[in-house]
């Protein structure tokens, strides 16, 4: 009897130590939801499924990833004009570069990130402690999950990163990513941290956190935390990139992003002088990269397939 107690407390101890937060499974819900929309897409803009038979190693992934918006608490999918791939990449599906054969992804990353409270607690304490960031660093919820692993930014990352693991596992070594936006910033830090499992970022009208490039007097919270951002990079590491900018961009200009020239390996392109009009539903000169008038008429998105038949 008393083995037998013994037995079923270990299977009790076991469960609590194997069971799923609640987080967790907020995480695991969202990412259900959000990769209904995940699709290789032909160059016509139209999904598709890859052919189980494709010369794997002939196989260029060209992965692409939205930015964020709304805040932690919102669930952000690929059913918005801003969050769907972008001309200037899924145009590149089928293209040759070599021997190799370009396959375009586009991949829906946001699921949420803190809930209201924890969002409240981790600003309140960086405001409390002078707004410096080493302050709030190591705080927990009451599960011992750090608050700042839990942030929306970080939850992108780690959905690009599984992404790139199950191309990976499955037999795909030729990765390329793509992102606008926040998901510029995380393809980013990925090429940064892993410079063996992606070989390249096509960044457009990269931003490190709100309206910066559009304000006069940014508190120096603001700035500290943007510095906290760029520091999650290693850029010397990071390999050869590209980015597309614009002066009127509201996150982040060439002027804002100018801590990069030092890098000879990160080349700029700017689109101040584009014919291509902005579009209110792309972000307006925050998105002149996402639209087709970019992808057709604007001599500067062939610097995309330069760039790769340069790292390939």
């Amino acid at each position: 009897m008393k083995i037998k107690l013994i037995l079923i407390l270990l299977l009790f101890l076991n469960n609590i130590a194997f069971a799923k937060t609640k987080f967790e499974k907020r995480f695991e819900k969202d990412l259900n939801k959000i990769s209904k929309l995940n699709s290789f897409v032909d160059n016509e803009g139209n999904p598709y499924e890859l052919d189980e038979n494709i010369d794997k190693d002939k196989t260029i992934i060209l992965i692409y990833t939205h930015g964020q918006w709304g805040g932690d608490q919102k669930l952000n999918g690929c059913n918005r004009r801003w969050s769907k791939i972008p001309p200037a990449i899924y145009q590149l599906d089928g293209t040759k570069i070599k021997d190799l054969t370009i396959k375009t992804y586009q991949l829906c990353s946001g699921v949420r990130g803190w809930t209201q409270s924890e969002e409240d607690k981790f600003w309140q304490i960086y405001d409390k402690n002078y707004q410096d960031v080493n302050s709030v660093l190591n705080l927990k919820d009451k599960n011992g999950i750090l608050l700042i692993d839990k942030k929306k930014g970080n939850q992108k990352y780690k959905v690009m990163k599984l992404k790139i693991d199950e191309f990976k596992k499955n037999g795909f070594n030729k990765i390329v990513l793509s992102g606008h936006s926040a998901g510029a910033v995380s393809s980013f830090r990925l090429k940064s941290n892993f410079p063996k499992l992606i070989n390249g970022v096509i960044s457009f009208h990269v931003g490190f956190g709100g309206k910066f490039a559009k304000a006069k007097n940014p508190d120096q919270g603001w700035i500290n935390w943007r510095n906290y951002k760029k520091s999650l990079i290693n850029w010397s590491q990071i390999g050869e990139v590209i980015l597309f900018t614009h002066d009127k961009d509201w996150a982040d200009t060439k002027k804002t992003l100018s801590f990069l020239t030092e890098f000879e390996n990160i080349k700029f392109f700017d689109l101040s002088d584009t014919q291509c009009k902005k579009k209110k539903l792309l972000g307006d000169y925050h998105g002149i990269a996402l639209t087709k008038c970019f992808a057709d008429e604007d001599p500067r998105s062939k610097e995309i397939i330069k760039y790769l038949n340069k790292i390939y």
